[in-house]
């Protein structure tokens, strides 16, 4: 295992173990058994670790992320990961901190659907609008963020299939949406 994987992995047993307050640097480097000045040749924070952690985490468990052709994988793939690490999302996802990892979280949301809707417009011929394109992101990217943090919080939450089923199916009303949209104005300029 190398020391960036030591790290991330005393970060998330500590994260589930304790208040995110208590923990420090030196915690974190005692629970990897690591000097604690190896931790700032990787990471500049506790912050940045937890941000680490789900952007290699997510990458590894969401192969095509941003592509529309594989956009109902990828959901799925994302409410699994959050599934399997629950505990550690649902002390994370409440961090209200200037450098909160959720907003590293949005952010990959954010982005995940503007590509998935970039994509979807070359894959279906249409034009998406810059601006139009922009909303979507920031509007769906919170959405879906929104959606994941009240399963992960919900006292008697619903199964992960259940959750990956219902915010597929938000997302593809959403695209289908678009798309009749797109297609009626782009018929009605031809006629």
């Amino acid at each position: 295992m190398d020391t960036k994987t030591k790290i991330k992995d005393a970060t998330k047993r500590l994260v589930v173990a304790q208040p995110f307050s208590s923990i420090n640097v030196t915690t974190i480097m005692q629970q990897a058994g690591l000097r604690r000045q190896t931790f700032y040749d990787y990471y500049r924070d506790k912050y940045d670790v937890l941000g680490d952690i789900y952007s290699s985490e997510v990458a590894a468990a969401a192969h095509y992320c941003g592509h529309y052709q594989y956009w109902p994988q990828t959901v799925e793939s994302i409410v699994a990961y959050f599934g399997t690490n629950r505990a550690f999302y649902q002390r994370v996802i409440q961090i209200d901190e200037q450098n909160a990892p959720e907003m590293v979280i949005q952010a990959h949301l954010r982005q995940m659907v503007a590509d998935i809707f970039k994509t979807m417009g070359e894959a279906e011929q249409v034009l998406i609008d810059t601006s139009y394109c922009k909303f979507l992101k920031d509007l769906l990217g919170a959405a879906l963020l929104s959606g994941i943090k009240e399963w992960l919080l919900a006292d008697h939450p619903v199964s992960v299939k259940q959750e990956t089923d219902y915010l597929q199916a938000y997302f593809q009303d959403g695209m289908n949406g678009f798309l009749l949209r797109a297609r009626k104005i782009n018929t009605r300029e031809i006629g």
